[in-house]
């Protein structure tokens, strides 16, 4: 059974640092991101620049599967990074990577991530809708920009 990687990239009308800092800010993704039942930040320590590193447990559920998992998360706002690696849970293999870099007036966002469960079914089932998933999550993170970082436009 092979991994699955799913990637996307997007351009936003947003600073880089901010996307980073919106996206390293795990706590609040129950709120946003489908299927994310639960998420709670077990070890968290900053890191220079407004960054941190830590580990995160989450609750993922889709329709009668449900699953629980451990990452490592390390953001770092001035470098553009959010990485993820797997800890424990249902998975083989699981990292995850966000990179924000200058483009124009906003951002380039690059989303890689790359797994595989210890489950042939559930792999199966999330293989044939990578696409589907990459797109929902990518949709989730660009509203949650919006909704936290446009800013009101101006009376003239």
């Amino acid at each position: 059974m092979a991994r699955t990687t799913i990637s996307a990239e997007r351009i936003l009308p947003y600073p880089p640092a901010d996307l980073c800092r919106l996206v390293g800010d795990v706590r609040e993704y129950p709120q946003f991101i489908p299927w994310l039942q639960s998420l709670r930040v077990v070890k968290d320590e900053p890191r220079p620049e407004g960054g941190w590193e830590g580990v995160a447990t989450a609750v993922v559920g889709w329709k009668a599967i449900t699953e629980r998992f451990s990452t490592r998360v390390r953001c770092e706002p001035a470098k553009g990074e959010v990485d993820v690696a797997l800890v424990s849970g249902p998975f083989h293999a699981l990292d995850n990577s966000w990179r924000f870099e200058s483009h124009g007036e906003g951002s380039r966002v690059r989303f890689r991530i790359s797994y595989q469960f210890k489950n042939p079914v559930l792999q199966a089932l999330v293989a044939a809708n990578k696409d589907k998933v990459a797109a929902r999550v990518m949709s989730a993170f660009e509203r949650e920009a919006k909704r936290r970082l446009a800013r009101p436009a101006t009376a003239s």
